[in-house]
């Protein structure tokens, strides 16, 4: 195909995607936590509300400790490690001594099901797990069911100390299934400015992570990161944001989630720390918010629905202007409208910050400061790109769309993943070449999107959201913003609901105050086609969220499939 020209669009290229910015090209992960623990030793990195704290220093000499007790079980450069760890501190240590040892890490999460965890496990042959004490039984119920699995390390403190003239139960099941055991006790005070021992040989085109996504095929794929995309996301972030040594952020993304990427590395590396809670803390929001008041939080970092909970529970009357949250980052999701003026309420001194990207493109690559909320917005902006990215909204055949007309979104530049971990034919369908950049690719993210004349891109939704009801084609995220847009609504999500055969169109909306039903269609047929109104529409105080953050939509459409007993006369298309 013969590349577009995009002379004749010199502010979509030249102008917008202007980014270009020199930072430390050959760093990695490890040279920026090793710089933390140098200039920030005695400072707080980890802690917890119970009053564990490590600091800088003490996080770079245990990892490097924990690095070391890798090598026993194998663990080398290159090497796949599994990870399924609580928000402790021990599992930061994991993490990055996982990194240290050249390795790359492998988040799984307690609350998939057993077989989508062996499936990651088979995908990579990954041999090696690193767990939180607590959580041996259900590794050691997954390794055995993954042929290369051969240890299981356990990090922190056993939840029952085990008795010293017999083996654990653990230990017995772990032997039978032929896994090895290894218990590394993180030490809860270790003495600052121990040096840290030389990890690994680590280039910043080695992989650091790999995050798995859902497939359309049903089947999980695995993103593969580099340290040097990681390390450019870091640099950006944190000088745009002047996160310093100051700031403490409350992580509430899991592991398997790529928003807890940045919180992982890009919290220490400004020699800020972490307050961590468990994950029982964590899925009570009011427990949250107090600890969100109590501790000195500073900065919140989430999808929108998860904040949406925690910000219902910190009503500040009291308090207001004297807390600390300084910058709330929301992604992931739509950001519903009136999220900045329910943060100004509770946080007047905080700034809301919207941010956008894919997991394919390292976490985020573009945000937008959300400092007012036009009433002729249908949704918060997408932003502008990031340093050394670049945004390009094309039509089917690669050639750009004009300004606000609606194209695919590509997303280039240093933030691009590697591609998709052993899965040469994914890879090649969606990170592309980039046709205007020599030796670059770019990654076709299945968004819809525009370049707006105020120079940030508006994301439309997924292109995949299409669907087929009644005979005609739909676009979900049509009709959610319009939905967007009446008087009393502040989140809509629509699905295409009951048999998959024959579904009708169902529309879900988080409303403070009541609303009649008839009365939500009566005013949508004010923007949409008849084909386009919803059938049955439900009114809730809130949206059910999933364990990343994000409105459960496979919930919210089981609740919506049964058919209202008198449905609206229903047309047909072709």
């Amino acid at each position: 195909m013969t590349p577009p020209d995009l002379r004749s669009h010199p502010r979509l290229v030249e102008s917008w995607n202007s980014t270009a910015r020199d930072y430390a090209r050959d760093s990695t992960l490890v040279d920026l936590l090793d710089a933390a623990a140098a200039d920030h030793a005695d400072l707080p990195a980890v802690r917890t509300a119970d009053g564990i704290m490590l600091t800088h220093g003490q996080l770079a000499s245990e990892s490097s400790r924990l690095a070391q007790g890798l090598a026993v079980v194998g663990v080398g450069h290159g090497t796949p490690v599994a990870v399924l760890l609580d928000h402790r501190p021990e599992a930061v240590v994991a993490i990055h001594a996982i990194i240290r040892a050249g390795a790359y890490y492998v988040p799984l999460d307690a609350r998939w099901p057993a077989r989508r965890m062996v499936e990651v496990l088979d995908s990579l042959s990954v041999r090696s797990m690193v767990v939180s004490a607590g959580l041996e039984h259900t590794a050691i119920e997954v390794g055995r069911q993954a042929p290369a699995m051969t240890s299981v390390l356990v990090v922190g403190e056993p939840v029952e100390e085990p008795q010293p003239t017999r083996e654990t139960r653990e230990a017995v099941a772990a032997r039978q299934y032929g896994l090895s055991l290894h218990r590394h006790d993180v030490v809860r005070t270790v003495p600052a400015g121990v040096p840290t021992v030389p990890s690994a040989p680590v280039q910043s085109g080695d992989t650091a992570y790999v995050i798995f996504t859902s497939g359309s095929t049903g089947t999980p794929k695995g993103v593969a990161v580099r340290h040097g995309s990681v390390v450019n996301l870091i640099d950006w972030f944190n000088r745009r944001n002047a996160v310093g040594p100051d700031d403490v952020l409350l992580p509430v993304a899991a592991f398997s989630f790529d928003l807890s990427v940045y919180d992982l590395f890009g919290i220490p590396s400004a020699g800020a720390s972490m307050l961590l809670l468990p994950a029982r803390q964590l899925a009570q929001p009011d427990v949250v918010a107090e600890a969100v008041l109590r501790h000195g939080v500073t900065l919140w970092n989430s999808a929108p629905a998860a904040f949406t909970l925690v910000l219902s529970f910190a009503s500040l009357s009291a308090q207001r202007g004297r807390t600390a949250l300084r910058r709330v980052f929301l992604s992931g999701d739509w950001i519903p409208l009136d999220t900045h003026a329910a943060l100004q309420r509770e946080f007047p001194q905080a700034v809301l910050i919207a941010l956008g990207g894919a997991t394919e493109a390292c976490v985020w690559s573009n945000d937008f400061v959300v400092d007012r909320v036009d009433p002729s917005w249908a949704s918060i902006p997408y932003g502008h790109p990031m340093q050394n990215s670049r945004y390009y909204v094309l039509r089917d055949n690669l050639s750009p769309c004009e300004i606000d007309e609606a194209g695919e979104l590509y997303i280039a530049g240093d933030c691009v993943a590697a591609g998709y971990a052993n899965d040469a034919e994914l890879t090649a369908a969606r990170f592309q070449r980039d046709p205007w950049v020599p030796d670059a690719q770019m990654y076709r993210t299945g968004d819809r999107a525009k370049w707006t004349l105020s120079g940030w891109v508006e994301f439309l939704g997924r292109v995949d959201s299409q669907v087929k009801v009644r005979g005609f084609r739909i676009e979900l995220g049509e009709v959610e913003q319009a939905a967007r847009q009446l008087p009393g609504v502040e989140e809509a999500v629509a699905v295409a609901a009951g048999d998959p055969r024959d579904p009708f169109l169902a529309l879900a909306l988080r409303t403070p105050e009541p609303m009649r039903s008839p009365d939500v269609i009566r005013q949508l047929a004010a923007h949409l086609p008849d084909y386009m109104l919803p059938s049955r529409v439900h009114l809730m105080t809130s949206l059910p969220v999933g364990p990343n953050g994000k409105i459960d939509r496979p919930l919210l459409r089981d609740i919506l499939s049964e058919r209202p007993d008198n449905p609206r006369p229903e047309l047909r298309g072709n």
